[in-house]
């Protein structure tokens, strides 16, 4: 019975959360983004250089995979599995997630005028 119900739920999409985002290991991320040089050209932590801003992005991780696979301009293209997996990209993902967006301008004090 308890099969007969797994089966049905699975069929029908409900034993799965609708529209989740796959989770990666932050951790592993950091060193993936190291390893692959990503920091030479958007920075330590993602804040951007060269190439464009990563940290706390509003990319999905579909976007961010097929800009690494199939990428426009300089950054080098990783299009095979044998270059970065999906699963190292998912971890970088998570990484990228996990950096807190930076803090407004006007709660620096240093920043404020007189």
């Amino acid at each position: 019975m308890t099969n007969i119900l797994l089966s049905t739920l699975l069929m029908i999409g409900l034993a799965a959360p609708q529209n989740s985002q796959p989770t990666g290991n932050a951790a592993k991320g950091k060193a993936g983004f190291t390893f692959y040089a990503c920091s030479a050209c958007h920075g330590y932590s993602g804040q951007g250089g060269v190439g464009p801003r990563l940290a706390a992005t509003s990319l999905s991780l579909d976007a961010l995979m097929k800009y690494v696979r199939k990428p426009g301009g300089v950054m080098p293209r990783y299009s095979t599995e044998s270059q970065i997996t999906d699963a190292t990209l998912t971890d970088i993902y998570a990484f990228l997630k996990s950096i807190p967006p930076p803090a407004d301008p006007k709660t620096i004090p240093l920043l404020q005028t007189n």
